[in-house]
């Protein structure tokens, strides 16, 4: 019965958790970088890119980058990108659309697995 309860509720979790959204993988070019320092640092970058009818569309994206170090993109260079169909201004590299949609996954997966090992030890005392 408490195995059910669980596969029911990772199966919640599962459908609370997808959205739906239509994702289009395309390249960009990036126009222009700009940093933000603070307590973590971070690069964003603003990038031109086509639409799927042809249209020209700037849009922000988070770049990844190895700390103390930055992004290892320049201004000129070319990245793949995905956008939202419905709402193309919302863009996402690749690493980040992962995250993003996989992330959450993770993080209940790790946080079962360290639970486990305590009620483990309940049960053999």
């Amino acid at each position: 019965m408490r195995f059910l309860l669980l596969f029911v509720l990772l199966l919640l979790t599962v459908n609370c958790f997808s959205q739906g959204e239509t994702w289009v993988k395309t390249e960009g070019e990036i126009t222009e970088i700009n940093k933000h320092r603070g307590r973590y640092m971070r690069e964003t970058a603003i990038v031109k890119f086509h639409l799927e009818n042809g249209t020209e569309q700037l849009g922000n994206v988070e770049l990844s980058i190895i700390p103390y170090v930055g992004s290892t993109k320049s201004v000129g260079d070319t990245i793949i990108i995905n956008y939202d169909r419905n709402n193309p201004v919302i863009l996402k590299t690749t690493l980040g659309k992962l995250l993003s949609s996989y992330g959450m996954y993770c993080l209940i997966f790790l946080g079962i697995i360290f639970s486990i090992k305590p009620f483990l030890k309940q049960r053999k005392n």
